[in-house]
């Protein structure tokens, strides 16, 4: 995942995890080690460490939350999961190569939907009292 543009030399790459903490800098950290990876020095926009609704949330079928987020206001639902889920079914997928984490997306993907359904859903908390009779 290291962008090779970024001259990083490590010992080795073997027992390095994900840092998935937003307001973080390091994208990956070897325990007991002084080792650290910075996001910057990763080749594609880390889901976690992003606020741009560009980014990928899947990245090996490249949806963004943004993708998410409109067909939600649009809809009032997102068929991504869904689309993610028959894709990687037929063996399409390959997170440990394309997702800084190094897992599946479906996790992110989830939350993200019920976040972007939760806004799209007007609260009646947020309505004044003399809307309503009684």
């Amino acid at each position: 995942m290291l962008d090779p543009t970024i001259n990083q030399p490590l010992v080795s790459t073997d027992g390095f995890c994900f840092c998935g903490t937003q307001n973080c800098d390091v994208a990956y950290f070897k325990p007991g080690s002084d080792e650290l990876v910075l996001h910057h020095a990763v080749r594609v926009p880390i889901f976690q460490k992003s606020s741009s609704p560009a980014r990928l949330v899947c990245y090996c079928f490249g949806h963004t939350v943004e993708a998410v987020q409109s067909e939600v206001r649009a809809t009032g639902f997102s068929k991504i999961l869904d689309d993610i889920k028959t894709r990687c079914a037929q063996g399409l997928n390959a997170c440990e190569r394309h997702n800084p984490q190094g897992f599946c997306c479906v996790g992110n993907v989830q939350h993200l939907v019920r976040e972007a359904e939760n806004l799209a859903v007007p609260s009646a908390a947020g309505k004044c009292g003399c809307c309503h009779s009684g």
